[in-house]
Parts: structure tokens; C-alpha cells; sequence
């Protein structure tokens, strides 16, 4: 779906209704903010880049807020205990036992599939919210008698789906800011973004073979 959003013709239709509303309710028009030229230490010896109209500057914005909103997704939803936590909604709903039991030393691999068993014979239920509201319910007598199961829900209520990590600022640029960054050249903060970006890359090299290589180059 991001990808059909993420098209100048889509653009163009977005914009052209911003544009018919802000004349509709009488607002002041879609412009150019004022411009501000940075100063060459930070650019180089390289032209700074002007817009030549609002359409392009907020078309580079639209898409970057796609760009956005995609890598949050991403990183909220394709971790690696948010897919553990998957795996064991399967087993409690569809008694389908996987491996990921054995990382929970609370839980009873042939105790689970007994009792999950016995449990999906006697009621009826299609979601987690459903299985906790059924345990809820029952009288402690009964309950003790799907120890495993309550403890599956337990899990499942009480263990976080992903970590503080997703909630971080997105720029790695925002983060890289500090008081350094007023005597750092556009060029040494292009080379400490890339490094901060690709940190899994970096650690893999070999630093002594490039203190080597440097060293000849002296």
C-alpha cells in the first residue's frame, strides 16, 4: 500500500486537494517558507539545494513521512520476541506445540498439550482475551486443573510484545547532534553518520589491518 502512496502521481492528487481546501476555507496559500542558505563549512564546495517550488519541497517531505512511518512498523512489528510471542499465541489457540515452549521453564511441554487439549474440548474460544476470560471465571477448583494453561496466559498478558527500542527518535542525524557538531565539516558528519547508521558493519572490521594499511600510507 506504501508503495502506491509513495508515487509523484499520488503526490500530485494529495497536493491538489490541500491546495483546493486551503482556498476553499480561505487560508493563506501553499508557499515557500524563507530559505536559508547555509554556510559553505557545512555544505563544502557543493551548491546548496533550493527547491524551485512548494510542490517539490513537501513531496520530499510526503515521502519521507511514508519513510517514516514504514521503518517504525518495521521495527515495532518485526522483533524478534514480538515473533516469540506469535508462536505462543498459536499454541495456546490452536494446541499446535512448537519448540518456543522450552524457552519458558514455567511450562510443561506434555503437561501444556494434555491440558490445552482437555481445555479446547470443553470451551469455546477464538482469541487470548477469550481464553483469559474463561480462566477468569472459573472456580479455583477447576482452574487447577489447567495450571498450565493459566500460566500460558499469564505469559502471554505479562511479558512486554516489544521493547522501548521502537520508540526511539528516528533521525539518526538528531541523535549524532551534539556540541560537536558546530565545529564538524559537512564532510566528517557525512563519514559519522554513515559509521552511526551501519554500527553492525563497522564492528565486523578489521581495525588492525586498517591501522596497518594507514600507517603505510604514512
Amino acid at each position: 500500500m506504501q508503495d502506491k502512496r509513495r508515487t509523484e502521481e499520488h503526490f500530485d492528487v494529495v497536493f491538489s486537494k490541500a491546495t483546493a481546501v486551503a482556498t476553499k476555507l480561505d487560508l493563506q496559500p501553499i508557499q515557500m517558507p524563507h530559505v536559508c542558505k547555509p554556510t559553505k563549512r557545512y555544505t563544502g564546495q557543493a551548491a546548496a539545494h533550493i527547491h524551485p517550488d512548494a510542490q517539490s519541497l513537501y513531496r520530499v517531505k510526503f515521502y519521507n513521512a511514508l519513510d517514516r512511518v514504514k521503518t517504525q512498523f518495521i521495527e515495532r512489528f518485526e522483533q524478534a520476541g514480538f515473533h516469540k510471542l506469535q508462536q505462543l499465541e498459536n499454541v495456546q489457540l490452536h494446541g499446535d506445540m512448537d519448540k518456543v515452549v522450552d524457552e519458558y521453564p514455567e511450562l510443561n511441554l506434555r503437561l501444556l498439550q494434555v491440558q490445552l487439549a482437555m481445555f479446547g474440548a470443553n470451551y469455546t474460544y477464538e482469541t487470548s482475551s477469550d481464553v483469559a476470560s474463561i480462566i477468569r471465571e472459573m472456580v479455583p477448583e477447576v482452574r487447577g486443573l489447567f495450571g498450565q494453561v493459566e500460566a500460558l496466559v499469564r505469559l502471554l498478558l505479562v511479558v512486554p510484545a516489544s521493547s522501548a527500542e521502537a520508540e526511539r527518535s528516528f533521525s539518526a542525524l538528531r541523535r549524532l547532534k551534539t556540541w560537536l557538531r558546530s565545529s564538524m565539516s559537512q564532510t566528517r558528519l557525512n563519514n559519522v553518520a554513515i559509521c552511526h547508521v551501519h554500527q553492525k558493519k563497522l564492528d565486523r572490521l578489521d581495525l588492525e589491518g586498517i591501522c596497518q594499511s594507514y600507517q603505510c600510507q604514512r
